[in-house]
């Protein structure tokens, strides 16, 4: 990869190449109610490249490649050999985007989109996210890391919608497999095509992302410009961080991560709108950080998630600014609805 500095996105412009862009590919052009699909495609493009530079200071070595290839479908699911894409051991992982929960259970899909890597390189990739090791060797933590990646790409790629004015959809659980899914995957009824982007680092082609989805999905009539709010997590469980972010993410929050309380005070300068705290951690438990938070005469307000696997403290921690009081484990739904209870 390249050191480099991505432009903010330039919503005219942006159009203007999809126009040029739609003709030469003999794509259907864009219309009042929504673009096409090759749109969605450059936005997937767009944020990819984004999350790359932000967690690494790093671009591709050079433009992705996109293409529209034809898609081998049995029963409306889409067949899968992934060993295509690198001609070696390849993981692959998969989320869909519907209009609501009920669609999602229903599989009525608007949009598709599944991550390849090849399963070697895997624990390079994440490392360069500054993401924790993986084993390659390892089946489990190789599904889950690439479903940790699928998680963050489709998180930001709802930032990139958002910006070109489409509704947010609602998204679902990541499914991982490595070489092939056996029963294939599920996409959006009715199409043939789909759009597949490669990403090269230093002259080889690592990343492939595939888009399965309609051309008209719904816009808003007037959008509203929002700000994203910012998150903090304090925790030393790094398998905890590794669902949680992408998680929180995927749902537009801002997401900022400190692995012990200490470390937790330096980022209240950042200024988060809601602390997720766990409470047995090194240096500086959870407890510590809220006495030492108060200290913060700005900070006092901050709600605070308090996390723990021990039951009966409650009441310790509300006396002492605590919003909200979580036992471990739970769900991420149950944690999504604390923080909307909190901000």
């Amino acid at each position: 990869m390249q050191e480099g500095n991505p432009k903010p996105l330039d919503i005219q412009k942006f159009k203007d190449i999809v126009q040029r862009e739609s003709a030469r590919m003999n794509l259907r052009s864009y219309s009042i109610e929504g673009e096409s699909s090759f749109t969605l495609a450059l936005g997937l493009s767009a944020g990819i490249k984004k999350i790359f530079f932000e967690k690494s200071e790093t671009t591709f070595s050079s433009e992705p490649k996109l293409e529209k290839k034809v898609i081998t479908e049995f029963e409306h699911r889409m067949r899968i050999d992934a060993m295509e894409k690198f001609n070696n051991a390849t993981v692959f992982s998969v989320v869909h985007f519907a209009a609501n929960q009920e669609d999602l259970h229903r599989q009525e899909f608007l949009l598709t989109l599944i991550v390849y890597l090849e399963q070697k390189f895997l624990p390079d990739f994440m490392r360069l996210l500054q993401y924790p090791y993986i084993d390659s060797d390892d089946d489990i933590e190789i599904r889950d890391g690439c479903g940790t990646l699928v998680n963050l790409i489709a998180g930001q790629y709802k930032r990139e919608m958002a910006a070109l004015g489409y509704r947010d959809l609602m998204m679902s659980h990541f499914e991982s497999y490595i070489n092939t899914a056996p029963n294939g995957v599920g996409i959006p009824r009715g199409l043939t095509e789909k759009y597949e982007l490669s990403f090269d680092v230093e002259g080889t082609k690592r990343l492939v992302v595939e888009l399965v989805t309609l051309d008209m999905l719904p816009k808003w009539k007037t959008r509203e410009k929002t700000t994203s709010k910012k998150i903090l997590i304090i925790d030393d469980d790094i398998t905890f961080i590794k669902i949680i972010e992408p998680f929180l993410q995927s749902q537009g929050f801002e997401v900022m991560v400190a692995f012990d309380g200490a470390e937790g005070i330096k980022k209240l300068k950042d200024n988060p709108h809601l602390i997720i705290l766990d409470i047995q951690m090194p240096v500086l438990d959870g407890y510590g950080f809220i006495l030492e938070k108060n200290k913060i005469e700005v900070d006092k307000k901050v709600p605070i998630i308090v996390l723990t696997a021990k039951d009966g403290m409650a009441d310790m921690f509300r006396i002492e600014g605590a919003r909200e009081y979580m036992l471990k484990p739970f769900q991420p739904a149950a944690l999504l609805k604390s923080i909307q209870r909190c901000i």
